[in-house]
């Protein structure tokens, strides 16, 4: 911290210079304290969030582990179906609630009491930013949205076939959705995370979805992007990098920006 910004004042002869010097002065080491003490609260609120001081993770055989982030402490272990794989874990509504997902459902948990909170009889693959959605996947090729914590159905999004997404993130807004869906998957727990081997012909389809209206994105389908991209922090765009796009007649590889409000895609200069 640079004190010379509080020197706010300068040396004055006489009673009343030097009360308005000290008062000046006095009113700058508070706002000093002031930035000073918001700064450390600060800190000491984000180091007292459960969601950043502990991590979820799951093994192969069933087990759900909490652990502190830093010293690596074991906070709580639960159990799911013995010697099925833990596919996704969740830490929620910060910190309070651990979830969990296997090939066929989702257990909640109270992280302070340890209390089982909920089953739900899907596999969830993710919830959005805000923790208001998540998303199912039902063989073959539906995709269901549902609210948090609720768990009330929302829409479906859409039937690609015998598809399952192997890769998907949200917009940071928590408005939209893209998934990688990829024959093979989803896979069993003995081949799992790797789809499975038996298909003959890969394929691969990526769906960008409107989560306030349910929409598939037409748009962005008849692009046949073969890549994920990423959100921009605003979730006003998506970007591609190095991509080739069915709708442009070079087919040449770029950098492309596809725009959310408009669904327009333009090519960005090198």
């Amino acid at each position: 911290m640079d004190y010379r910004k509080y020197r706010l004042f300068k040396v004055q002869t006489g009673s009343d210079g030097q009360m308005k010097s000290l008062s000046l002065f006095f009113l700058s080491l508070v706002l000093f304290m002031a930035m000073a003490l918001g700064h450390v609260s600060g800190g000491l609120s984000a180091l007292e969030d459960k969601a950043n001081r502990y991590s979820v993770s799951g093994s192969r055989s069933g087990t759900v582990t909490v652990t502190e982030t830093v010293s690596g402490k074991v906070i709580r272990t639960f159990q799911m179906d013995s010697g099925v794989v833990v596919r996704e874990t969740f830490l929620l509504d910060g910190g309070k609630t651990v979830a969990a997902s296997q090939k066929d459902h989702a257990i909640f948990w109270d992280l302070e009491t340890g209390r089982e909170i909920r089953r739900f009889p899907q596999r969830i693959y993710g919830f959005s930013p805000d923790e208001t959605k998540f998303f199912t996947y039902e063989s073959p090729g539906h995709v269901f949205l549902y609210a948090y914590p609720n768990a009330a159905r929302i829409c479906k999004l859409v039937e690609v076939g015998y598809a399952g997404p192997a890769e998907f993130h949200f917009s940071p807004n928590s408005r939209f959705l893209v998934i990688y869906f990829l024959t093979g998957m989803p896979a069993d727990d003995q081949y799992y995370p790797y789809p499975n081997p038996d298909y003959w012909r890969i394929s691969i389809t990526i769906k960008l979805f409107n989560l306030q209206y349910c929409q598939d994105i037409q748009e962005f389908s008849e692009l046949r992007l073969l890549s994920l991209g990423e959100f921009s922090l605003d979730s006003k765009f998506y970007y591609l990098k190095h991509t080739r796009i069915w709708t442009e007649p070079s087919n040449e590889r770029g950098s492309w920006q596809f725009n959310l409000e408009t669904y327009k895609i333009r090519r960005l200069t090198n």
